[in-house]
Formats: C-alpha cells, sequence, structure tokens
C-alpha cells in the first residue's frame, strides 16, 4: 500500500498459496472422516486464514525496507527488544534458580503478554511457553546476533571495548536458549553453528597442515598433501562427534527427560518408537508417522489444509495406542489432533504438488541469500547470512512446530529477503 515492492521469491510462495487453497477446496469431493462432530469447514477455514497471516508478515516483512537506513533502524529495534526480552528472561532464570521460586508481581506481569503461567526450571521470556521462546529466538534474534557477530558489523556507535552491542546479546541470547531446555531449539542452533563449521572446516584443515609442514609446507607433494588433508578432515570429524557426544552426556545429567538418551533397545515390538518415548517425546513422533501415513494414503494433493486431525484415528500407529497422551487426546480432548511438524503437514495437507512448491519458496530463499552473503556491503551481508541460519534452524524447528500463524520463521525470512537500496560510496 505505501509502495512496497513484492521480492521475486514471493512468486513460488504465492503459488503455493494457490495449491493449498485448491487442494483445500477440492477435499469437499471426498469423503473426510467424522470426528466428535466438529465441522471440516471451520477447521479448513482456519488453516487458509493462518497461511494467509503468515504469508502477509512475510510480504511486510519483505517490502518494509526500503533504504539501508531503513535496515539499520529495523536492527536497532530488534536488539533493543531483544534485550528487553532477555532481562525478563534472566529474571526468571534468577527468580527459579536463586530463589526456588516466581513471586506474585512476576505471575500478573507475564499475564500481561501470555496466557500461561511460569513454568519450573524452564524460562519462557515473553512466549507462551518455552519451547516457543526458544523458536522465536532460533527464527529471528540468534541468526541476526550470530551473523552480525561472525560479521564484525553493528549499527550501535557505542562498543564496550572490542565487543559490540550484537555480540553481548548474542552470548546472552545462547544462554537463555539453554535455559529454555528446549530439546528441538538446542538442535536448531546447533545446525547453524554446524553451516558455520563447515563453511570453517577446509580453513581449519589447511592451517593445520601448513602448522605441521612449517617451512616446507608449500615443498609437499600434491598427492601427499591430498592425503593428508583427508586423514586431518577424519580427525576433525571425529573430534566433532566427541565434542557432539560430550554436550549430549552433558544434556543427560541436566534435562531428566534426556537419561536415557544413551540406552537403546532392540527388544521392543517398536524400538525407535520406544527410544523415541523414552526420551519424552515418543507422542511427537506418533504424531509425525500418523502424518505420513496420512501423506501415502493421498500423496499427490494431500487432504486439504486443517484436515488432517480428522484421518488421524486410522493413521496413528498401533504403538502410538499405548501413550497415555495420546489415549487422552483421542477420548478425552475435543480439539483435532495436529501433526505437530510443518514438514510432515505440508505433505499430509498439500501432498507432494503442494510441498514441491513451499520447497520451492525455501531453495530460491536459499539461492538469494548464499549470493548476498558474499555481498561488500556490511548489512547487507549480515541480513542475507541470518537468513541461511534461519533456514538451517528451521530444519529442526520444523519437527517442532506445524502452524502457519507463528510469525517469526516469515519476519525472519522475510527481512533477510528484502531487497533494500545501498548508498554508493565515494571513492
Amino acid at each position: 500500500i505505501k509502495n512496497g515492492k513484492f521480492v521475486k521469491e514471493s512468486i513460488p510462495l504465492f503459488l503455493f498459496l494457490v495449491v493449498a487453497i485448491v487442494t483445500t477446496v477440492l477435499s469437499f469431493f471426498q469423503v473426510i472422516p467424522a470426528y466428535k462432530g466438529i465441522g471440516n469447514i471451520s477447521s479448513m477455514v482456519e488453516a487458509v486464514i493462518t497461511l494467509v497471516i503468515g504469508i502477509c508478515f512475510s510480504l511486510v516483512a519483505s517490502s518494509y525496507m526500503k533504504d539501508e537506513e531503513q535496515a539499520a533502524l529495523t536492527l536497532k529495534i530488534l536488539n533493543w527488544s531483544g534485550l528487553f526480552m532477555l532481562l525478563w528472561a534472566g529474571m526468571q532464570a534468577i527468580a527459579w534458580h536463586g530463589f526456588g521460586g516466581y513471586p506474585q508481581w512476576m505471575f500478573d506481569l507475564q499475564g500481561l503478554v501470555s496466557k500461561r503461567v511460569l513454568y519450573r526450571q524452564r524460562i519462557n521470556g515473553l512466549a507462551l511457553e518455552p519451547s516457543w521462546f526458544a523458536h522465536q529466538l532460533n527464527m529471528i534474534y540468534l541468526p541476526l546476533w550470530l551473523s552480525a557477530t561472525i560479521k564484525g558489523f553493528t549499527v550501535h556507535k557505542k562498543r564496550l571495548g572490542f565487543l559490540t552491542f550484537e555480540n553481548l546479546l548474542l552470548v546472552m541470547g545462547i544462554g537463555a536458549l539453554l535455559l529454555t531446555l528446549s530439546r528441538v531449539g538446542l538442535l536448531a542452533f546447533i545446525l547453524m553453528f554446524t553451516y558455520l563449521l563447515i563453511k570453517l572446516h577446509t580453513y581449519l584443515v589447511e592451517k593445520t597442515l601448513a602448522f605441521m609442514g612449517g617451512k616446507k609446507h608449500e615443498e609437499i607433494p600434491q598427492d601427499r598433501k591430498k592425503r593428508m588433508k583427508l586423514l586431518l578432515s577424519l580427525l576433525f570429524l571425529v573430534l566433532y562427534a566427541l565434542v557432539l557426544l560430550v554436550g549430549l552426556w552433558i544434556f543427560s545429567k541436566v534435562d531428566p527427560r534426556m537419561e536415557n538418551i544413551f540406552q537403546f533397545s532392540f527388544g521392543s515390538d517398536s524400538p525407535l518408537l520406544s527410544y523415541f518415548n523414552e526420551l519424552s517425546f515418543g507422542e511427537r513422533a506418533v504424531y509425525w508417522l500418523a502424518g505420513w501415513n496420512i501423506f501415502t494414503e493421498h500423496p499427490l494433493l494431500g487432504v486439504g489444509l486443517g484436515n488432517a486431525g480428522y484421518y488421524f484415528p486410522k493413521a496413528i500407529t498401533p504403538y502410538g495406542w499405548n501413550l497415555i497422551e495420546v489415549r487422552q487426546l483421542a477420548y478425552r480432548s475435543s480439539n483435532l489432533m495436529n501433526v505437530k511438524s510443518l514438514w510432515v503437514r505440508l505433505l499430509a495437507e498439500t501432498g507432494i504438488v503442494g510441498s514441491s512448491f513451499f520447497f520451492g519458496w525455501l531453495y530460491s530463499l536459499v539461492v538469494k541469500f548464499t549470493q548476498k552473503a558474499s555481498s561488500k556491503t556490511k548489512i547487507v551481508s549480515v541480513y542475507a547470512t541470518a537468513g541461511i541460519f534461519i533456514l538451517c534452524a528451521l530444519i529442526a524447528e520444523g519437527f517442532s512446530i506445524d502452524s502457519f500463524a507463528m510469525p517469526y520463521l516469515w519476519i525472519g525470512v522475510g527481512l533477510a529477503s528484502a531487497d533494500f537500496s545501498v548508498r554508493e560510496k565515494k571513492a
């Protein structure tokens, strides 16, 4: 409305919306199983509306920043809002871990922005629950702060020695993420760091080889260099794996849900689902598998937005009925069951056709971000690199969040994909 421009990456997103609406309309021509008297029209309308809301978030975010000044101002606002959010999260951590509980005024303040109260042992910032707080951090704040840190960029004039405001926010944000005890959230951040590690791996191998070779490094035959590089790469991979194992061991001591992470048994009928259940997310795995079963029955166009829950009673694996949460939702709840995964929901409700357009949109963003990440203009590079981190994190977050109305992903990739003008530097 205010002369904003659609970025070209919006095209596959619009096509996905069209396909999603078409598949939903076509679902009227198939027999949708009855489920507790819940009307499917309201579910479909709600699903389409939430998708439109999400896309609007992305379009506004991508068209809002028209120049470098607006991009810098946006990052400043995000930084200050992030600081306020992290300070409140820090107060939650101090209250619980320092005093063993929350005072009433904290419950009252949290109630102004959230329907739920504060959590035992876990912090949820200003979000509804800890996993949503982790999702918020991973989809907007941490990617921007991590990107600004590795690029050595700041939008603030004042520094604390060599430290920038973004550096401090990154450290605080990682601490807050750890205190959420969100396993998917932590995995999402590890995937961001894994991308960095992949970029750094070649550099580390080259530097190690040069250090080992000393002054005669250049005289080493090429064949021998290749063998040494391969051996060093394998050694580094072993080192990465050891660090990961140590991290998992520490996490198993901190989070009771992870205490059986190193115990896997083939004795049960469904060993993998039993293992997931031991790690306290067996229910989620059951929902994912049910969504996958729905997809295999309707592979081309899916069952239409908002309709997956109606097919759940037949799609749930026999092992799933052993789980208390599944039985409670199936027999005692008046709500539709949901897939709990964006990736599986896309397949179940829009099929191969709709999912292809959605993944095509993500691919177009990957191409754009990788091209702009090497821009000589720092702020362009910062936003683009943040976009790469968001997409890396989304791989994991997509197995925790399945709602199109959650704004963080849409805003994050929208800001990262914005085509704002840049001032030309005078020679």
